[in-house]
């Protein structure tokens, strides 16, 4: 099977090492395209793939089609390789951007399905979510689940659920960085060196994280299993819970979650 990659930014790139990372595929079976020639050859030579300048030949080439650009220029790709879209399967990784805009955009006569990755599919640790849409069929689903899976834990969703994952999974690694800056940072106000710093802070947050992924317990179970009465957790969870970490960290997915809907909502 063919693949095309339209967007060579980030995530696309993103997701393409990781497929290839995992055997899913090979870089000849990927044609990858981007409107910046230099980031484009220097890609295609870091990963292995095809590179072409123009986005209706690398479709041309594909049976599924991997949308990985800035969702103000998604409507206008897919409207620009509608005739080569006749007949494949069209994955968007673009936030915001309804199923049906890009059918409309393009005149139909595609697959669709909408995904939220975020960017640990380069080391195949990531969580994608996947919408599937009545134009697309059983096997198109199943397809992308095998896809994804490849590079992280795929999820299948509505197509309403996505705005809340791009909120929570899309820009909460982002979130879970600042929080690890600031730790690290207060590490090395402590003292500490700033690589150990680094790696505590890093190794923390790792370690809440697994014990979620890898226990039944839920995060507050786990919470209350770590900190003892008096102790130095509860000392620092009470200046958390007085500056209202829990409501600010809500508030920032709800601002997330908000922009996504904006961006959907935009012609």
């Amino acid at each position: 099977m063919k693949y095309a990659v339209l967007g060579a930014g980030r995530m696309g790139s993103a997701l393409i090492r990781g497929m290839i990372a995992s055997g899913f595929t090979t870089g000849n079976s990927i044609t990858i395209s981007d409107k910046h020639p230099d980031s484009l050859k220097q890609v295609a030579s870091q990963l292995g793939t095809k590179a072409v300048e123009s986005n209706a030949l690398a479709v041309a080439e594909a049976d599924v089609v991997f949308l990985c650009v800035k969702p103000n220029q998604s409507l206008e790709v897919v409207a620009e390789v509608a005739s080569e879209l006749k007949g494949k399967l069209l994955i968007s990784i673009v936030a915001g951007i309804h199923a049906s805009s890009l059918l409309t955009a393009a005149g139909g006569g595609f697959r669709v399905l909408r995904t939220m990755p975020n960017t640990a599919v380069r080391l195949r640790k990531g969580i994608i979510a996947i919408a599937s849409n009545p134009s697309a069929t059983d096997s198109d689903l199943e397809l992308a689940l095998r896809i994804f899976s490849s590079v992280g834990t795929a999820l299948e969703v509505t197509e309403s659920d996505l705005d809340a994952v791009t909120a929570v999974s899309g820009s909460g690694p982002a979130f879970a960085l600042l929080m690890l800056e600031s730790l690290a940072q207060g590490g090395i106000e402590g003292g500490l060196d700033p690589e150990v710093a680094r790696k505590c802070a890093a190794g923390a947050l790792a370690a809440a994280a697994a014990l979620v992924t890898e226990t039944e317990e839920t995060p507050l179970a786990l919470r209350q299993e770590i900190t003892s009465p008096g102790g130095t957790t509860a000392a620092g969870l009470e200046v958390l819970a007085d500056r209202e970490f829990p409501s600010i960290v809500r508030d920032a997915v709800a601002a997330a979650r908000k922009r996504s809907i904006e961006l959907s909502a935009k012609p």
